[in-house]
């Protein structure tokens, strides 16, 4: 048994961006992570006293230390949690947080992610700093094997796309509606760096990269930061605005055959076959006492569009092996039955490790995303293809 129930016991009270996504921002770790606080403590209605708490996703010299920003930011924290932990493990470190303040480790807990890409500040970090995953013991941190030639993420992926087109006969035209579908919600989204829409016949003319993988599959590589702020629902009552309650949670697995890196459990790159799976029960439903029918929008980290195969098969919103045809007619897209990434995602916003995903989570249960808000958006899901999920609701 539980100690404690965390459902509906923390909520996310102020989130703020950096004043610019882009693909070339040219401002250092500390000064876009600095303008992503303060616009989230101006969400909040808070001041930088308040805030005694502070994780971050990664530290320098991409992201920001704990301590230079304790130093720089003028705050006195009594908690701090630096991981090392890419986007994999969005609610898993928003999770870390809500336990703190339920625990009485701090009041306000910052949450903070810093992208650079290796076009803009980032080069004049340490080149290996963004090139080295592939060299990693056990295939990289995407499954990449280097001995096989495949030392990129992209194309380690494409290895399970192939596999997965080839079991379940899905193709190209079917991917693209991942594509056009979060190009559309960007085209309604001021900060997305990506805006001008697209249509199929644009996905299937752009280069492919490693096949089945054109062009239009991959995420951005960009800069900007991201900030949530999380505190108690007892101190959220007299905030600025409202709350998005943290219903449900749950981490990833790292089982034998449940953690997969960027697929569902049966169809990862070193897997052999176990194409049978059958989706399991996923904690954060029985947690947040939902289910897959109760979502009314559904956020997922899509550094490749099939991601979104994978999370919508391993978490149940479609048997395995039909992802493919379940997306088309629309049903992903803002109006349709699940829509899926209302910002734009990483394939359109900005890749900011899911952050930004969670932000536009909060921004939708409070009605503030104007032309792309989901209609009585009540319950909504955060959950990626390796098992990370978050449940937010209105309370």
């Amino acid at each position: 048994m539980a100690v404690f129930d965390l459902k509906n016991k923390a909520c996310i009270v102020g989130v703020g961006t950096s004043e610019k996504f882009g693909f070339v921002v040219n401002k250092s770790p500390i000064m876009l992570q600095l303008e992503a606080f303060k616009a989230a403590l101006e969400d909040a209605g808070l001041k930088r006293e308040d805030i005694d708490g502070f994780a971050t996703a990664h530290g320098a010299p991409t992201g920001v230390d704990y301590d230079a920003f304790a130093v720089q930011a003028g705050c006195n924290f009594r908690w701090v949690n630096q991981n090392w932990n890419h986007g994999r493990w969005a609610a898993t470190s928003i999770t870390f947080a809500a336990m703190a303040v339920c625990a009485g480790l701090c009041d306000y807990v910052a949450v903070c992610n810093t992208t650079l890409s290796a076009r803009g500040y980032g080069r004049f970090l340490p080149r290996e700093r963004f090139g080295g995953e592939g060299f990693r013991d056990a295939g990289g941190g995407h499954g990449e094997t280097p001995y096989h030639g495949m030392d990129t993420p992209g194309s380690a992926v494409s290895m399970i796309a192939r596999k997965y087109n080839l079991k379940y006969g899905a193709t190209s035209e079917e991917l693209g509606a991942v594509s056009v579908a979060f190009r559309k919600h960007a085209s309604l989204n001021p900060m997305a760096i990506m805006r001008d829409r697209v249509t199929l016949e644009d996905y299937l003319n752009s280069r492919m990269i490693s096949d089945p993988f054109h062009l239009l599959d991959y995420c951005l590589v960009n800069e900007g930061s991201t900030c949530l702020i999380l505190t108690t629902a007892d101190r959220a009552k007299n905030l600025r605005k409202p709350p998005a309650y943290i219903a449900g949670a749950q981490g990833i697995p790292a089982s034998r055959n449940g953690y997969v890196i960027y697929a569902r459990p049966g169809i990862g790159v070193s897997m052999t076959g176990e194409f049978d799976w059958q989706p399991e029960p996923q904690p954060v439903f029985g947690m947040a006492g939902v289910s897959q029918k109760d979502i009314d929008a559904l956020y997922t980290y899509d550094s490749f569009s099939q991601n979104v195969y994978h999370t919508l098969e391993r978490f149940g919103f479609c048997p395995p092996g039909e992802a493919h045809t379940w997306i088309q007619g629309g049903r992903i897209e803002l109006g349709g039955e699940l829509p899926m990434n209302t910002n734009g995602g990483l394939l359109s916003e900005g890749h900011y490790s899911g952050y930004n995903q969670i932000i536009e989570m909060v921004r939708q249960l409070r009605r503030e995303c104007g032309e792309r808000q989901v209609k009585d958006a009540e319950v909504l899901q955060w959950a990626a293809s390796w098992g990370d999920s978050m449940v937010l609701t209105r309370g």
